[in-house]
């Protein structure tokens, strides 16, 4: 009896914690935004679960209008000095005029990232469907949608293989020959589609036309391929015009992938690369392997890396009560009924769609849509953006522990220094790298659009100090000669070289911004200004980089001489100061700001990802000002800046604050499938906020590993397991009542560890691969 009675509560307890990584649904989207996402990090696709007219729609990771350009504006460094002497003298306006005149790329703008298409299955019976259910489960990574349609069930599975580079689409039939249908493959533009035998054949080249705001080179040039492939158990397929007609099957397979000339080592198109070839040669590779040896395969591949991290904060309601449909559970939760099971799910969610956008065999690291856009022409390119939000994409990929999704963005910038490097040389004179606040999968690295939006010289040099956190991480020291360490040297030439003397005798950067927010020069004035020099979130970075760049100079043997240099240019960066409000002045003067509740909170760099304010009590005081005058104006109004209050209030060691911001993401900036809306959708936002609630309960910027230093009153008990600290170091928590009953953290590398919990600090030696148990007064528990 107590056998049987132990066996039903493990499997209660596997069927819960399969239910709290499941979204599902009782009726099929509508719309895409509807639509569940399903990705192996090259490819993305929307699955509608449409029982009569099945939509899903097709990515593939390289399919950019848009060619290489040499992008610099060759009238810029001639120009670069009257500019920045424009700046010093007041005469902000018309420095904005010459760079916007001298400075910006040409041409100014980029073009968008694409849809690759859809696949559609019509079916030839449109009765009335009984008993739908469509699903999402993330930890296989495995979309199901299964109905009845007069008695016969019906059952479609959708996954996207990281293991075999394939899309995978199975439809069974309960009744034997019960599948009738269409299946066809299209594309808006751009694409020739044809049938022959079973399969579906797309060939197609992007084609820009010119366009009178970009500029750009108008002609054919990216091309691409893709192949659906038809298997059948029974029944009969054949061509129909460009379509596939299926009858009296009872099952029906369908393997499709995509590919295209694209070479993300030289950021261009290689001719030696034929798509065709390359789409034939993957499907080649899993043909003859079943439906269920893909899956498995698939799913082996998947699922350790999503099991590294486990969070639960306990459960809010009857377990016996049947659970309610995502979509339900999140309209409940905008009236105010708390639902902490859904935290947890959004959590796990976050980070399967990173592993989904971004793991091999990705190429291209997670863009402003992760891997999944429908649009020929996206909100905002669905581009790499370098002033906030391509970092926030990579926030939670160290310390929610999923797995080696970093390897895209780190091969993707490496590859940029060498654009970046003539962009340096070109348009400032310079040494080392630069980018501005955006970037393509061609290079683009000069201004951009308008230096209204565009004027970041050291959004390189962020993405340099992402790139290093990594480092910080994982300890791996081949990583940090291969990627981090060409990028994080290469922004402190630049910077030494970029920065000029003030009035006061400061070294600033210009022209620069403070993104994205405008200010006035004057009290009185009604003229508008973003162009600036000296902006807080420069000194902030380049204090960050210079910190780094000491903690690694033994590692990489920096010369005494070139640390000499930049203590001594650091030495002359501009104060960090605090305004009239109490808050860290953003700008190098106290100058009025066009938007008080502007959704970039650029002065608080310091606070989060980095760490320079946090070591000035008063600046950690001005800092919770700061944020508190940008929510009394209406701050936090889109996803990622609402994502972006998480991780600050968690850096204040304010749980109730973090936890708050964390339910209005949910209410506010979140669609019914849990995307995240800026508005529109926009994945940065999903990424950053569960970074904020790893920052909630693991945090290991100061030294030490704090455990549970922003837990919310609201989360009184819960566990987490596999969190990630600096120094590769993996945290598993427990506590209750508020209070830390039991943690464990293991060494990866055998480096020395402190411990914080509360006011007490301890040291322990663990040697590589070992790990301890401690309590909550942080004394050893033996096991």
């Amino acid at each position: 009896m107590k056998v049987y009675i132990f066996m039903m509560s493990l499997l209660l307890t596997i069927h819960l914690s399969a239910q709290e990584n499941i979204l599902w649904y009782k009726q099929p989207a509508s719309k895409w935004v509807e639509a569940l996402p399903v990705g192996n990090g090259r490819m993305g696709a929307m699955v509608f679960g449409d029982p009569n007219h099945e939509r899903i729609q097709l990515n593939e990771e390289t399919i950019w209008a848009g060619t290489r350009v040499h992008d610099i504006n060759p009238e810029a460094k001639s120009h670069l000095r009257e500019i920045q002497q424009l700046l010093l003298d007041g005469n902000n306006a018309k420095a904005y005029l010459l760079t916007k005149k001298y400075m910006v790329g040409t041409p100014p703008e980029i073009r968008s990232y694409q849809t690759l298409g859809d696949i559609y299955i019509d079916w030839a019976d449109s009765s009335a469907v009984v008993d739908y259910t469509r699903q999402l489960e993330l930890r296989p990574s495995l979309h199901t949608t299964s109905f009845s349609k007069k008695g016969i069930g019906y059952k479609e599975e959708v996954f996207l293989s990281s293991k075999d580079n394939i899309l995978v689409v199975r439809i069974t039939s309960s009744k034997k020959q019960g599948l009738t249908g269409t299946i066809r493959l299209t594309r808006p533009r751009d694409a020739v589609v044809s049938a022959k035998g079973k399969q579906l054949i797309m060939e197609g080249q992007i084609i820009d036309s010119e366009d009178p705001e970009i500029k750009g080179p108008a002609g054919a040039h990216l091309r691409f391929a893709a192949i659906a492939d038809v298997q059948l158990k029974e029944g009969q397929c054949s061509a129909a015009g460009n379509a596939l007609q299926v009858k009296g099957a009872t099952e029906l397979l369908i393997r499709f992938t995509a590919f295209s000339d694209y070479d993300a080592q030289t950021l261009n198109q290689d001719p030696a690369i034929m798509p065709m070839d390359s789409c034939v040669k993957i499907l080649k590779s899993s043909a003859g392997i079943s439906y269920s040896s893909l899956l498995s395969r698939h799913t082996k591949t998947v699922m350790p890396d999503f099991d590294r991290c486990t969070l639960s904060l306990g459960k809010n309601s009857d377990e016996n009560k049947p659970k309610l449909p995502t979509d339900v559970r999140l309209a409940n939760f905008v009236k105010g009924i708390m639902d902490e099971d859904l935290i947890t799910l959004y959590f796990q969610y976050g980070r399967y769609l990173l592993m989904s956008s971004s793991r091999e065999p990705a190429r291209l690291p997670a863009n402003l849509q992760g891997k999944w856009n429908e649009h020929m022409n996206a909100p905002w390119q669905s581009d790499y953006h370098t002033n906030i939000n391509l970092q926030m994409n990579y926030w939670p990929a160290d310390i929610t522990n999923t797995g080696n999704t970093y390897e895209p963005l780190a091969a993707f910038m490496n590859a940029m220094l060498q654009p970046g490097r003539l962009c340096a040389k070109e348009m400032y004179g310079a040494g080392g790298w630069v980018m501005h606040h955006l970037t393509d999968i061609y290079g683009r690295t000069s201004i951009n659009a308008d230096p209204k939006w565009g004027t970041s010289p050291l959004a390189g040099a962020w993405m340099a100090l992402n790139l290093y956190d990594h480092y910080d991480f994982t300890r791996d020291s081949a990583y940090l000669h291969r990627y981090a360490w060409p990028l994080i040297k290469g922004s402190a030439d630049f910077i030494m070289d970029f920065l000029i003397p003030d009035a006061e005798g400061n070294l600033v950067t210009a022209p620069s911004m403070s993104p994205e927010n405008g200010f006035f020069l004057n009290r009185d004035s009604t003229n508008r200004h973003v162009i600036t020099y000296g902006p807080t979130i420069d000194v902030e970075i380049i204090k960050e980089l210079f910190s780094a760049i000491r903690s690694i100079g033994s590692t990489m043997d920096i010369s005494a001489e070139y640390l000499k240099r930049m203590n001594a240019v650091e030495a002359k960066l501009p104060p960090l100061r605090i305004n009239r409000y109490g808050g860290i002045q953003e700008w190098i003067k106290d100058y009025d700001e066009e938007e008080p509740g502007h959704r970039h909170m650029s002065q608080l760099f310091g606070l989060y990802p980095g760490t320079t304010l946090i070591k000035d009590s008063a600046l950690l005081l001005a800092s919770r000002k700061t944020l508190e005058h940008r929510l009394a104006n209406g701050g936090g109004h889109t996803g990622w800046s609402r994502s972006w209050m998480i991780n600050f209030y968690a850096r204040l060691k304010d749980g109730d604050q973090a936890g708050y911001h964390l339910e209005q993401l949910l209410k506010k900036s979140t669609l019914s499938n849990l995307f995240d809306n800026h508005p529109p959708f926009q994945i940065d936002g999903n990424f950053g906020s569960i970074a904020g609630i790893g920052e909630m309960l693991v945090q290991s910027h100061q030294g030490y590993i704090e455990l549970l230093p922003a837990l919310p009153n609201s989360w009184n008990t819960g566990s987490v397991t596999g969190l990630m600290a600096r120094g590769n170091f993996i945290v598993s928590i427990q506590w209750a009542d508020g209070k830390l009953r039991k943690a464990t953290i293991r060494s990866v590398m055998g480096l020395p560890l402190k411990v914080k919990h509360n006011k007490t600090i301890r040291s322990f030696d663990l040697k590589k691969g070992s790990e301890i148990s401690i309590d909550g007064e942080l004394n050893l528990v033996t096991k």
